[in-house]
């Protein structure tokens, strides 16, 4: 990463991230707290466009539903060919620009402690500098520096000519707590000289302590992307912490590549992004102008890397110019529906998607129809906004609009390979089980009306695949050798919003990694035969009893909103970078049963 100093030629290197989290953690608009700096990761319009190939990511499906020609990779390369060159591709600006001087307490701009590109304080001299520890954020990912000059004289500035001359935080060891913390205007002496104004944060984080701040207004101030937000916003300021987990909320979207598009012609054609772009802007009724760019498919040599004759990649250029010129919407339940189909298909060999059927142990055919070994995935991964404050997982999670000023055919994202384990239970033991249970869920639907985590996918299916997977992936981490975090799940559960669904009933269990050899096959392993026999056995054994039994078994709401019943962190819950939906929506019970009545479980039987 490096500072994009404005009307300066210079930039300065202060730091560096990955490529997975300059896409998830680290994304546009997030704090990044360094060794010696605080600053913000600018928006999508500050980043270097590459014209180089290999930074160029395809995935149609997920073009298709983000409504974009391509997706981005942050720039790595320089610095896998030769560690000591730092690579300065993803601009980052100060934030919060707001200093405090550890010496004498003075707060201040930082442009105003700047002296020959060196920071000093203006009051003692003092060199050590910290940027402020507290923001203000809205739900909309508004950002602002805090107030401190209108706190400290609660906005009445009358007896005051300069109230951002003389500000000062002072310390104090009575409490520890924001009581502790002061501020004073040493400017502004009131009645006694020897009695400079002063207020302590305490009551700062209250929901309304801004409330009269900007004449009650949101700041709308973008500072990732240098700008004041044109759009109005009512959502009020709220003090937080710069380190907060609440300042940063990433909203992501999400594909694996599945056929057509996962054969190796279509590999190849990924990687031959001027080509792709001259089929976009081609009508594929034109035969005249399809006749052309057939003529091209020769020299571009894929049937040479593809071992292949030319009509083969001809009659896949064909299908690549159908499936891009496609006017049919798609969404992300279509999506899944396109993905769960694909898993229950034959077997493949293609390089992006190469999939088997796997032996379905014995005692586990009345419960599972089958189990697929995916040998080999590519999940494209996209930043698609953010949001501050509250999660946004509802539905602007598609608006990009707060990692960007202007429209653009991109969007940040990366590619994963890896390898997983897909499980289809028995649809019809699966619906009787429904009908019978399903009104002990109840409760997690009334609790997920008042929440901000929602599903279109919420069922009592959705809860017992749901609750299986999180059970599964904590068995398998001490039998495969991955780590819970490096380990995901996708759950491919009927989605009861729609008119006409398909009736699914999956899970897929999978890891990731952005070498383009993915994972070693140690999870893909755990699904053969008598291993994952032994898996499902262990897992069972092990969900039987938690350590926070009975109370938890018999548990009517915890967690997040309450939208979990029989689920906690000693038997349940997982990283949050391995829960599809915040670790909400889990019970245990519905796999294994309640201590009273072990018939709840669908595999109770067992």
């Amino acid at each position: 990463m490096r500072f994009n100093v404005q009307n300066k030629n210079s930039k300065r290197i202060v730091g560096n991230a990955r490529q997975t989290q300059l896409i998830t953690t680290f994304g546009c608009g997030s704090i990044v707290d360094l060794p010696n700096d605080s600053v913000i990761v600018a928006g999508t319009d500050y980043w270097k466009h590459y014209s180089n190939e290999k930074y160029i990511v395809h995935e149609v499906n997920l073009e298709k539903l983000l409504k974009v020609d391509y997706f981005l990779k942050p720039k790595d390369e320089e610095q896998r060919e030769n560690p000591f060159i730092k690579s300065r591709d993803i601009p980052v600006f100060r934030f919060p620009e707001t200093m405090i001087c550890t010496k004498c307490g003075k707060i201040d701009n930082y442009r105003n402690m700047k002296f020959n590109n060196m920071f000093k304080c203006r009051n003692c001299g003092g060199k050590q500098l910290i940027p402020s520890r507290f923001v203000v954020a809205c739900e909309n990912g508004h950002l602002d520096d805090f107030p401190y000059a209108w706190w400290v004289h609660r906005g009445d500035f009358s007896k005051c000519n300069a109230p951002d001359k003389q500000l000062f935080m002072q310390f104090f060891k009575d409490t520890g707590g924001l009581d502790s913390i002061v501020i004073e205007c040493k400017n502004c002496h009131r009645t006694d000289p020897s009695k400079p104004l002063r207020r302590n944060m305490q009551g700062s984080f209250s929901e309304h302590a801004l409330a009269g701040w900007n004449d009650g207004n949101c700041s709308r101030r973008r500072p990732w992307l240098r700008d004041i937000d044109s759009r109005s916003c009512d959502k009020p300021m709220r003090t937080t912490q710069r380190g907060a987990s609440n300042l940063y909320f990433a909203n992501h979207s999400s594909a694996l590549s599945i056929p057509p598009w996962s054969s190796q012609i279509q590999e190849e054609l990924n990687k031959r992004d001027s080509f792709l772009r001259m089929l976009s802007g081609i009508n594929p009724d034109d035969q005249a102008m399809v006749n052309n760019i057939l003529m091209l498919v020769p020299a571009l040599g894929i049937h040479e890397e593809c071992n292949c004759t030319i009509d083969d990649v001809k009659e896949q250029v064909l299908l690549r110019l159908r499936g891009q010129n496609d006017e049919r919407e798609i969404n992300e339940h279509m999506l899944l529906e396109d993905e769960y189909r694909a898993f229950l298909e034959e077997n493949r060999d293609d390089p992006l998607f190469s999939i088997r059927k796997g032996e379905v142990p014995k005692f586990l055919e009345k419960h599972i129809d089958s189990i697929v070994l995916a040998h080999k995935l590519r999940e494209v991964v996209s930043l698609t906004g953010f949001s501050r404050v509250k999660p946004n997982d509802g539905k602007d999670k598609l608006d990009n609009r707060n990692i960007r000023k202007n429209s653009a055919k991109w969007l940040p994202g990366i590619e994963m390979f890896g390898e997983g384990i897909f499980i289809k239970l028995n649809e019809q033991k699966l619906a009787d089980w429904e009908e019978m249970y399903g009104k002990r869920f109840h409760i997690i639907s009334q609790h997920s009306k008042n929440s901000l985590i929602q599903t279109d996918k919420l069922s009592p299916r959705y809860i017992l695949l749901h609750s299986l997977s999180h059970l599964l992936i904590r068995q398998l981490v001490f039998q495969c050798g991955y780590s819970s975090s490096s380990i995901k799940e996708k759950i491919y559960s009927t989605f009861v919003s729609d008119d006409n669904p398909l009736p699914m009933s999956g899970i897929l269990i999978y890891t990731t990694t952005p070498d383009s050899e993915g994972s070693l096959g140690g999870l893909v392993n755990e699904g053969r035969g008598e291993r994952f026999k032994h898996t499902v056995k262990n897992m069972l054994e092990a969900a039987s009893w938690c350590s926070s039994d009975p109370l938890c078994i018999h548990s009517n709401g915890q967690g997040l909103d309450s939208l979990n019943l029989a689920a906690c962190h000693s038997c349940g819950l997982l990283p949050e970078t391995s829960c599809e939906i915040r670790n909400s929506y889990l019970d245990r019970a519905a796999v294994i049963g309640t201590l009273d009545h072990r018939e709840i479980g669908f595999f109770s039987d067992l």
